[in-house]
This record gives structure tokens, C-alpha cells and sequence, in this order.
């Protein structure tokens, strides 16, 4: 018997969402049914900060009070979608913006339903997960566990429509690789109408299915091949780019030479702790890469037949990532690898797996750091009122971002 009572669960969501979700975290083993966490979606979207330095989430907001003040119809978004230009694929979060801009340009009502989409596919994928393994989540599965969480969190709607896709996929990949259910055939294709550059993703996930899993030797060689690879050129790029359908060519942005000298001054002017949780992630991925290969690629039988799928199916989305790294914006595609790689790990971990003291504890510490960095960053779209606040008082109430008011202190 489920250890939540729904009803103490929903009153304490009521009077403080926060102390809400540590019960129920608590108890998350036991908690299989998304309802609950939909609600915490719900109180994470009305307490959402949209961004005031010129993030996704600001153009969102902008877009919301145009079609509301212009009374935009439905002909006319259309005419926005498929314009003489080409073809718009992304019609997830126009289409989403005009249906509440018919009711109200109220971002808070926006962001909610942002929140709960996202929020659907994020904590459906975490309970999969979790009720797959058969461990405690204590010491490194718990860090990794958590890691895997903080990948992709809830807070990434600040860019609804890539890391909206990219949940949707991973979610899909879950139910059709762990349970074996075609039904998730749906969430592979259905991202690509959010965010097209997932199809890129979906024609991996194809590919990898004619990879005999047994390869992990070979696959792990192109891993590390990729992982020194230098950067590509993107004029040879771009002219086959400029061959493809009209409907891509909405992404042909990606391969300006003048966009991409900006990203690289973006990357010249990072921080110590930016270049460092940067090299961190990269090698920790190495790290577990050659784990799970050396103990289950040269040395013994695999005891469970879906962490080879995702060991290969890792390494070869880990493979197209250290490429795409090197295009603009490629470097996103480093997530949809790691959420597969540290699914994969999970899953050699719960095979009770040996990993030498050392390496543990170095692990364990630089992943411990990396959770820490992207929880500060989540600190950019939540205030002091997240905390302290419910869902009828955040309403009325326009916050701060908490990392503001920790500086100010300082």
C-alpha cells in the first residue's frame, strides 16, 4: 500500500507546494502515479520567473500579450507557421501561446501548462526508472540517480520547445526499450513537431536498432574517436544543408558562420565553474563509458539484456553528440546522449556492479559538484516565494529570482 495519503498530500500542496514535494520524495519508491507530481508542475509554473535577460522564455512571454492585444486568429497564426520562408515543423509552443492568448495574456496560465506538459514526461521517466531498479538509491546510484534528474530539470522550459521535445523522446525511448511497449513509438516521432532538430534523434534511435548490441567494443571505439575530434566545417556543412527541403531551412541559422563566431566568443567569456562543470560532465561520461565497457564489453556476460541496448544506444548518441558539439547549438544534443548514458549506468549499477573505492569517491564528487552547478542555474527561475509560498498566494505575487536576492545579501 502506497505509503502518500492523496489527501494529506494535496492539503499540504495547498497551504506549502515546497514541503509538499519533500513528502512525497521521500516516499518516491512507493509513488507510481504521475498525478501527484503534475500538481507540483502546476505550483513550479505559476511560480516561474520568466527570464529578463533575453531568454526563450521572455520571447514566450512577448509573444503571449501580441496575439492577446492583436487578437490573433487562427488563419493568421497559420499564415506565421507556413510562410512563403517554409514550412514550420515547431508547432508546439505557437499553437499552445495562441489558445491561451484567446482567454487571457496571463504568462503565469502560459507557463502552467509548459510546466505540466514537461512536467508529464520528466516524472514519468524518473518513476520508469526508478521502479526498473532493483537497488537502494543510496551513495553512487542515489548521485547518479540525481544527476540523471537534474539533466534536463523541470526549470528548462525557460526553452519549452528543445528540452520539451527532448524529455518527450527520452520518455518514448524508456517505454519502448525497458518496457518493451511499441505505444512509445508515438513520444519518438510526436517530439519532432515540437522542436524538429529531434528528428536527428529519431533517425539515431533507428539506426541503432539495426546495431547488433553485442558491438559495444566497436561502438565504444567511435566514442572515443569523436571524443578528440576537432571542429567541423560549417561552410561544407551549410551547402548541403542548403540541399535539404524548404521546411528545414528554418534551421539554417545554425550553420551562419557569424552566429557561430558569437557562440564562440560566448564560450571565450565563460567562467572558471562554467569551463569546469563543462570538463567534469565530459570526463565523468568517459569515465562511466570505460566502466561499463571494461567489466561488460571485455570481461564478463551482461545479467541484464536492456543495459546493453543502452550502453550501445549511449554510445552511439554520445558519438553523434562529441560531433555536433563542435555546430552551433549542437552542444545541446550532449543532453539526450547523457540522459541515455546515465540510464545505462544506472543499469550496470544495478547489476551490483564492482567499481574500484577511488574512482567511486571521484566520481561521486564530481557529479555531486555538477548537480550542484545546475541547481544554481535553476536559481535564475525561481524566487523566494517557491519556498515559502502555495499556489493561491504565488498567483497574485511577482518574484525575484532567488539567486538575485542571495547576492544582494553578499
Amino acid at each position: 500500500m502506497p505509503k502518500v495519503d492523496n489527501k494529506t498530500f494535496f492539503l499540504l500542496w495547498l497551504f506549502n507546494p515546497f514541503f509538499s514535494a519533500i513528502y512525497l520524495l521521500k516516499n518516491f519508491k512507493d509513488t507510481k502515479k504521475v498525478g501527484p507530481y503534475l500538481l507540483l508542475s502546476v505550483f513550479f509554473g505559476i511560480s516561474f520567473i520568466v527570464s529578463t535577460t533575453g531568454g526563450d522564455s521572455k520571447t514566450y512571454a512577448d509573444e503571449l500579450k501580441h496575439y492577446h492585444q492583436h487578437n490573433l486568429t487562427f488563419s493568421e497564426l497559420q499564415t506565421n507557421l507556413y510562410s512563403e520562408e517554409g514550412t514550420k515543423l515547431d508547432v508546439y509552443q505557437p499553437v499552445i501561446t495562441w489558445i491561451v492568448s484567446l482567454i487571457s495574456d496571463n504568462t503565469k496560465v502560459l507557463f502552467v501548462i509548459f510546466s505540466i506538459v514537461f512536467g508529464y514526461f520528466y516524472f514519468k521517466s524518473l518513476i520508469l526508472i526508478r521502479t526498473y531498479l532493483g537497488i537502494p538509491l543510496t551513495g553512487l546510484v542515489l548521485t547518479v540517480f540525481l544527476l540523471l534528474a537534474f539533466t534536463n530539470p523541470i526549470w528548462n522550459i525557460n526553452g519549452v520547445r528543445m528540452w520539451t521535445a527532448v524529455m518527450m523522446f527520452f520518455y518514448g525511448v524508456l517505454v519502448v526499450t525497458l518496457n518493451n511497449d511499441k505505444k512509445g513509438w508515438w513520444f519518438l516521432v510526436l517530439p519532432i513537431f515540437i522542436h524538429f532538430s529531434i528528428l536527428i534523434a529519431l533517425v539515431l534511435f533507428l539506426i541503432h536498432n539495426l546495431i547488433p548490441v553485442n558491438r559495444k567494443k566497436i561502438m565504444f571505439g567511435i566514442f572515443i574517436a569523436t571524443f578528440f575530434l576537432g571542429e567541423l566545417n560549417l561552410e561544407v556543412i551549410g551547402d548541403y544543408f542548403s540541399q535539404l527541403p524548404g521546411f528545414t531551412q528554418s534551421r539554417s541559422g545554425y550553420l551562419n558562420l557569424e552566429y557561430a563566431e558569437g557562440l564562440k566568443d560566448a564560450e571565450l567569456n565563460m567562467s572558471f565553474e562554467q569551463v569546469l562543470i563543462e570538463q567534469l560532465g565530459k570526463y565523468s561520461i568517459l569515465l562511466m563509458a570505460v566502466l561499463m565497457v571494461f567489466n561488460f564489453g571485455f570481461k564478463k556476460n551482461v545479467v541484464d539484456k536492456k543495459f546493453d541496448i543502452f550502453l550501445t544506444m549511449g554510445l552511439l548518441f554520445a558519438s553523434f553528440s562529441n560531433i555536433a558539439s563542435s555546430l552551433p547549438s549542437g552542444g545541446r544534443f550532449l543532453v539526450v546522449s547523457n540522459l541515455i548514458l546515465y540510464t545505462a549506468f544506472l543499469l550496470y549499477l544495478n547489476q551490483k556492479s564492482e567499481i574500484p573505492f577511488f574512482l567511486k569517491k571521484i566520481l561521486i564528487l564530481s557529479l555531486i559538484v555538477i548537480i550542484a552547478f545546475n541547481i544554481r542555474m535553476g536559481l535564475n527561475y525561481i524566487g523566494v516565494f517557491f519556498f515559502i509560498g502555495n499556489p493561491i498566494i504565488n498567483w497574485f505575487i511577482e518574484d525575484s529570482p532567488i539567486l538575485d536576492f542571495i547576492k544582494s545579501l553578499i
